[in-house]
């Protein structure tokens, strides 16, 4: 039994493997990343030295130095971080390569995108040694700033000139713009418990009737992701061509509509040429060119060296291209009705005629005024239609105030579409103010719609009451019906742009539009109205009051600084107006029903220095603005004279500036019975010293050259000043005006002898 339990004992033993014992552990090891057997396992390392690595040697990673380099007695470095892989570490310097390079790259941006002045105040800062940190917060604060003062004070934006009440001779009863919000809002302060359901109604509570337009930034549609330098040779500046494109859509597009905008962006952005092309990216940034007030020399569109005149010559050049091809596309009509408008406000109506000329005759070839627009394709469809009632009412614009027969005599057979139904037909604009996140629409829709329909109104009047090269003649019978027809469309104008609501500047014009039309309809010659003589200088006088109040709603609301042709023209007309009252202040038939108080000749006083301060600031976007504020101004008197170079000559206080202004309305009170003694001083230190009284002070408005400003004018347009009822067309256009102007200087000059010795009284208004 004992033997036989010892053999099956051994017998299990003998069974089991042989296993060997194993080591301990080294001290300092944790056991990971060892290999092969026993004590003689290497542990894994994250990254070995750069000494290591050219070997191709085994690193144990020690550090300050590892285990070979103090054997072979080299130089120990390490590219990484002590937890750190090589990968690791080529991506954390990518990062901070990055982030040192990132605020060069802004700064060049920055550097790009400033005016001259401001690019050369930073790159004073760089030589100078300051940090681009410093630079950057400089550069950002900066436009902080700037943009806070793009944030006017609720009530009241801008003040008038020399009287800075609303004149008594407006403030009617049933002057139906002194109900509006505008109004409300600019002269009324919101109740001081807060802004309740009443002073929301009025527009307290809205950004729009609180700040300037040209304050706000277009949110929709967006030129952020456009590379425009695809389209034009001129510059690859892709950021200053935004912002062309930017003041072309905010000033220009909706009042004259001359293309899709939707369709023009996509089309951009996607590099198609079907409602794009490079002509038309030009035309519109050369008439930008007139928009953009960081554009220097914006006016003098004959300069090779400016923006502008490069633009236009690029434009000029693909025009020669597209105009000879034998069918004409889409966007060469449109370019030619942009480049009809830029010569039209350069002084040059004849050009611009003939390419609107050249525009109607491509957009009949392609079938544009009938109602299927000559093609099937629904798209190509309502981007013809667009243009096609833009470019009639073009032409129905020019031909009205040109007191000549419209071109086209039907409008386009497609029916306009209801902004409400299908607000995409027309697009829409929309704005932020800064400092707030409200978003707000510019009514794109029902501006556009309200234009096409007075023009329209304009054309069928054009046709039936002028003739080529003759005066208009018209009935009594004609004149109401064409004001049943005013007045039906004006009473029937969309909600946001009823009379107390209108705010924009392009709602505001279309206001100012009618009140004008009412005004030139009213002055026609018309046969046997002789006995409603009273019942037409009532409905001018009504007309009148109405547009010198918008005038004045425009100014506080919006100034009028920026680009807008439109207003020029009524500038012109309500100076004129103003002036036949001054001349004649004991009243007359045609001008007042009764005698012109003291207190009425300064309110007069106040619109005309207005009227030419508006000019005088058009003057700085258009050349033809330049042109007919010279003209305002060499009809006004002396001491007018002397309150207009008070009020456009900037000032560095305000306290400066209400100093100036005493001083300036004691002079002129005081000088008003003897105009020789504000000439007598200063005749001789100008170039037409018999024409234009010098002022005291240098300023750029009276430096320039007289006969540089009219060598390029070939102008059909009427000037909006009075003339004899039978005068024809001929001897009140541009052209007419500046001749006969040239050549009473010419008189001047040759009498400014005789002005230094004593008879300078009969010089001091010489258009008169």
């Amino acid at each position: 039994m004992e033997s036989g339990s010892q053999r099956d004992g051994s017998s299990s033993d003998s069974s089991r493997p042989h296993l060997v014992p194993l080591a301990p552990a080294p001290a300092g090891s944790s056991g990971q990343g060892a290999s092969g057997s026993g004590s003689r396992g290497r542990r894994q390392v994250t990254a070995a030295c750069e000494a290591c690595r050219r070997r191709k040697s085994k690193c144990n990673a020690e550090r300050p130095k590892c285990s070979l380099c103090v054997r072979h007695r080299t130089d120990c470095r390490y590219a990484t971080a002590p937890t750190e892989t090589h990968s690791q570490a080529l991506k954390r310097k990518h990062s901070e390569l990055q982030d040192r390079i990132t605020p060069y790259e802004e700064l060049f941006g920055i550097l790009k995108s400033k005016s001259e002045t401001e690019s050369l105040e930073i790159l004073r800062r760089v030589r100078s040694g300051a940090d681009v940190g410093s630079i950057l917060r400089h550069a950002r604060d900066g436009d902080l700033l700037i943009q806070l003062s793009l944030s006017p004070e609720a009530r009241r934006r801008y003040e008038f000139p020399y009287i800075t009440d609303m004149p008594a001779s407006i403030l009617v009863p049933d002057n139906l713009y002194l109900r509006s919000f505008v109004y409300e809002t600019t002269f009324r302060a919101p109740s001081s418990r807060g802004l309740g359901s009443n002073s929301r109604r009025e527009g307290h509570g809205d950004d729009r009737y609180l700040k300037p337009y040209q304050a706000a930034n277009v949110v929709e549609p967006s030129f952020a992701n456009v590379t425009v330098s695809k389209w034009t040779t001129v510059t690859s500046d892709d950021l200053l061509l935004r912002r062309l494109l930017n003041a072309f859509l905010y000033y220009q597009h909706p009042w004259t509509a001359a293309f899709h905008m939707d369709y023009f962006l996509k089309d951009m952005a996607s590099g198609r040429s079907r409602f794009c092309s490079s002509l038309l990216v030009n035309s519109v940034l050369a008439a930008a060119c007139h928009m953009s007030r960081e554009i220097p020399d914006r006016t003098k569109f004959w300069v090779p060296q400016t923006l502008g005149y490069q633009f236009l010559a690029e434009a000029k050049r693909l025009w020669e291209v597209e105009s000879r091809k034998d069918t004409p596309s889409l966007t060469t009509i449109q370019a030619a009705i942009v480049l009809s408008i830029v010569a039209t406000t350069t002084a040059m109506d004849k050009v611009g005629t003939s390419y609107l000329l050249q525009a109607i005759a491509m957009a009949a070839s392609l079938d544009m005024f009938s109602a299927t627009m000559g093609t099937d394709n629904e798209k190509m469809r309502r981007a013809r239609a667009f243009t096609a009632w833009g470019l009639f009412c073009w032409q129905a614009w020019q031909r009205f105030y040109f007191t000549m027969p419209p071109f086209i005599i039907n409008p386009p057979d497609y029916p306009l579409p209801d902004p409400a139904l299908d607000a995409g037909w027309y697009g829409e604009i929309w704005i932020r103010y800064p400092l707030s996140q409200t978003v707000y629409p510019a009514s794109v829709g029902h501006v556009v719609k309200a234009n096409f329909e007075l023009r329209k109104l304009m054309n069928d009047m054009a046709a039936e009451m002028f003739e080529e090269d003759k005066p208009p003649r018209t009935t009594v019978a004609q004149v109401l019906d064409c004001k049943a027809r005013l007045d039906s469309w004006f009473t029937h104008l969309p909600e946001p742009l009823m009379p107390t609501k209108v705010v924009l500047p392009d709602h505001l014009k279309i206001h100012l539009e009618y009140y004008g039309v009412m005004i030139g309809l009213m002055r026609l010659p018309v046969e046997s109205a002789a006995n409603l003589a009273a019942t037409w200088q009532g409905i001018i006088q009504y007309a009148e009051i109405r547009l010198e109040t918008l005038l004045r709603l425009y100014y506080l609301r919006h100034s009028f600084e920026c680009y807008d042709p439109l207003l020029m023209h009524w500038l012109v007309f309500l100076g004129d107006v103003v002036l036949k009252k001054l001349d004649n202040p004991s009243g007359s038939p045609t001008t007042s029903s009764a005698t012109t108080t003291p207190l009425d000749l300064e309110s007069l006083r106040s619109t005309l220095i207005l009227c030419a301060k508006g000019l005088y600031d058009q003057s700085r976007n258009y050349h033809i603005a330049f042109i007919v504020y010279r003209l305002l101004r060499d009809r006004m008197k002396a001491n007018d004279l002397d309150l207009l170079r008070t009020h456009i000559l900037p000032t560095p206080t305000a306290a400066t500036a209400n100093t100036s202004t005493a001083t300036a309305t004691t002079t002129a009170r005081r000088t008003s019975s003897s105009p020789t003694t504000a000439t007598s001083s200063s005749s001789s230190s100008h170039p037409h010293a018999g024409t234009i009284p010098a002022p005291s002070n240098h300023n750029n408005d009276d430096n320039d050259d007289p006969p540089l400003m009219t060598e390029y004018v070939q102008a059909q347009w009427l000037v909006p000043v009075g003339f004899a009822p039978d005068d024809p067309p001929t001897r009140r256009t541009l052209d007419y005006v500046l001749r006969e102007h040239r050549k009473l200087s010419l008189d001047d000059d040759r009498g400014s002898a005789a002005s230094e010795v004593g008879e300078s009284s009969n010089v001091a208004s010489p258009g008169r």
